[in-house]
């Protein structure tokens, strides 16, 4: 939704409004549906009211937030830099760089096939929304799990 008042988008906020719009043939990504997809890069996305909020200049955009909407929208760490972001583009590039790494893919690859399944359901769209969270959730806690088993580990070496 471009911004109707007198004063410019801030130039991280155009840019990604910009990538989230203008998708050739794949046609533009809702505000919502960016704000689902945040969950497929991390277990605490933000609402799409503060989406819109950010992609209308209303709030400055936190390095954090940003480098998820950029994940989301596909921009680069380039772009970015370009509008005056480095801190959110360095974040980027070490985030795309850590999604590369042969774990870091496989993972990421594994939890988007399960979400995929997921939303392939016949079930409303707050039901599906609901199973990604469990998802998330699960990982996330078996990842916990493992960091407190090499804190134990650790503790008995010392």
């Amino acid at each position: 939704m471009p911004q109707t008042s007198q004063t410019p988008l801030p130039a991280d906020a155009a840019l990604i409004q910009r990538l989230r719009t203008d998708r050739g043939l794949d046609g533009p990504l809702s505000v919502a549906r960016c704000a689902e997809l945040l969950g497929t890069f991390t277990s605490r996305p933000f609402s799409d009211r503060t989406w819109a909020a950010y992609e209308q200049g209303k709030r400055p955009i936190p390095d954090r937030e940003l480098v998820l909407m950029a994940l989301v929208v596909g921009a680069t760490p380039e772009q970015l830099a370009a509008v005056g972001r480095d801190s959110a583009a360095e974040l980027l590039s070490k985030e795309r760089d850590r999604r590369t790494s042969p774990a870091g893919a496989r993972a990421v690859e594994r939890i988007e096939a399960a979400i995929a399944q997921i939303e392939a359901l016949p079930f409303s769209e707050e039901t599906k929304a609901g199973m990604v969270e469990v998802l998330l959730q699960q990982v996330d806690a078996l990842l916990d799990l493992h960091s407190k088993q090499l804190h134990i580990m650790r503790q008995e070496r010392s």
